[in-house]
């Protein structure tokens, strides 16, 4: 799958999901399959706590992938609190930035769920 069918599939998710958590299991699947593992979470908005988490360290920490990368893309609701996207993808080789835009395009489609579904405050979801 190209980058282009790869974000069209993550609208179509965001677009027909009933809630966060069943997308980002189904983007965190996506992305897995596409490229080798992944860990999807949300974190609220807390000062210094986006990425202390046992999963990431975990993933991080794993040998499974030869790179393992963690990236970030803030989600906003109506009243302006921002949650954080946190995606760990581990892959067989160095991707460049595709990793960085499907997690940045994959934000902004959470965004546009969240707002869709009246979610005043975001809070803690992982696609486990």
């Amino acid at each position: 799958m190209n980058e282009r069918e790869l974000l069209t599939e993550i609208v179509r998710i965001a677009r027909h999901a009933d809630g966060l958590t069943p997308a980002l299991r189904q983007i965190q699947t996506l992305i897995a399959k596409e490229y080798g593992g992944a860990l999807l979470m949300i974190r609220p908005p807390a000062p210094g706590a986006a990425l202390a988490s046992p999963a990431v360290h975990d993933f991080l920490e794993a040998k499974d992938f030869p790179f393992r990368g963690l990236y970030t893309a803030p989600l906003t609701t109506r009243r302006r609190d921002t949650a954080t996207l946190v995606a760990c993808i581990g892959t067989w080789g160095a991707p460049g930035e595709i990793l960085r835009r499907i997690v940045t395009f994959a934000g902004e489609q959470l965004t546009e769920l969240a707002r869709r579904l009246s979610l005043h405050t975001l809070d803690y979801a992982e696609a486990r």
